[in-house]
């Protein structure tokens, strides 16, 4: 590839202008997917904690946990491996005056979900009037010993550790037992979470089992937000393809005199052809990593209120996406070079 590799050092503005170009998109779409990968683990990342395969909720409640109520009846009917929860949506606050919006979720401590909870500092009780807390809360100021207070009532929660990547619908979660919470919900059960999924004739009637998959997809503004998100980053594809098809369309016609000469020499048009495909794939290459890194730094120095993750296997896919379109784009000028005549070009 020495043709296209002096061609591309002697035409440096031009090339370094696409270069640019592919990795300023670039650098936006790593961004858009690390803020969605962000936000989505920020709205599942408790659900995905608790390993569970199904949940059955009221058949009403349309696959929302909050809106969904179990008799007694319905859950005496269902497979005694389940494990029972509750979500309760409430202000906390602590003595020191901070605050936080959290989520109050229910567990056994003899279940399989508390059992997959893992403990990062503290100690992992949930007795009567204590909780296992976010590390979301840890970030915010909260510390070991705090009394959580729930807003509009006299209940007081005191911190006995922390958990990682315990988030629901965008809030920080606090595991407790069903006697804490009883003053507040009357100890209503909201949902039944199992490790495997049930046959449909264990599910007794007015009862919807839906796989975890299912559930995370019916979050509040879950889906929505995942779309949107999609779509730009469709769109950002598109963009570089037509940026990489315009750019190396406009470069081939001008050098069309020169590639007339070349063939008229005696290179092949598969030569040409496999030139322009290489330095579609340098720039495309170049970019892209310049992109990685000042995203990873970008990523790096964002405070923590701001939720992006660089996850690798998404920089790979997001990467090898971006160079597959440049290569793509790079077909339009290919089937230029395929039709020159040198005999025309040089006017012969």
């Amino acid at each position: 590839m020495f043709l296209a590799i002096k061609e591309m050092l002697h035409e440096k503005l031009r090339y370094s202008l696409i270069i640019v170009l592919i990795f300023l998109v670039s650098y936006l779409l790593i961004i858009l997917t690390g803020l969605a990968t962000g936000l989505s683990t920020l709205n599942k990342s408790a659900v995905n904690e608790w390993h569970a395969s199904s949940i059955v909720l009221n058949s009403d409640s349309e696959g929302r946990l909050p809106q969904s109520f179990l008799s007694q009846d319905n859950i005496n009917r269902l497979p005694k491996n389940g494990t029972k929860i509750s979500q309760y949506s409430m202000l906390v606050k602590s003595k020191g005056g901070l605050k936080e919006n959290a989520q109050l979720i229910t567990v056994d401590p003899q279940s399989f979900v508390y059992k997959n909870l893992k403990l990062t500092s503290g100690s992992k009780n949930i007795s009567k009037n204590f909780g296992l807390v976010s590390d979301k809360l840890k970030d915010d100021g909260f510390k070991i010993g705090d009394y959580l207070t729930v807003a509009n009532s006299t209940m007081k929660i005191k911190i006995t550790g922390f958990t990682s990547n315990a988030t629901l619908s965008a809030l920080p979660v606090i595991y407790i037992s069903s006697d804490t919470i009883q003053p507040l919900n009357k100890g209503v059960t909201n949902a039944v979470l199992f490790k495997d999924k049930l046959k449909n004739s264990k599910i007794p009637n007015g009862l919807k089992q839906l796989n975890i998959k299912t559930f995370i997809n019916k979050l509040p503004g879950y889906s929505a937000q995942q779309l949107t998100f999609n779509f730009m980053i469709s769109f950002l594809y598109i963009i570089i393809l037509i940026v990489i098809s315009i750019f190396l369309y406009i470069l081939t016609v001008q050098k069309l005199p020169n590639l007339g000469v070349l063939k008229a020499q005696g290179v092949s048009t598969q030569y040409l052809i496999l030139s322009t495909l290489f330095q579609s794939l340098v720039m495309s290459v170049v970019g892209v990593i310049i992109a990685i890194t000042l995203g990873e730094i970008t990523a790096m120095s964002l405070p923590s209120e701001v939720p992006i993750v660089i996850d690798t296997n998404n920089v790979v896919v997001t990467g090898l996406g971006i160079v597959f379109m440049s290569l793509l784009g790079a077909l339009i000028p290919i089937r230029q070079i395929a039709k020159i005549d040198p005999y025309k070009i040089i006017g012969g």
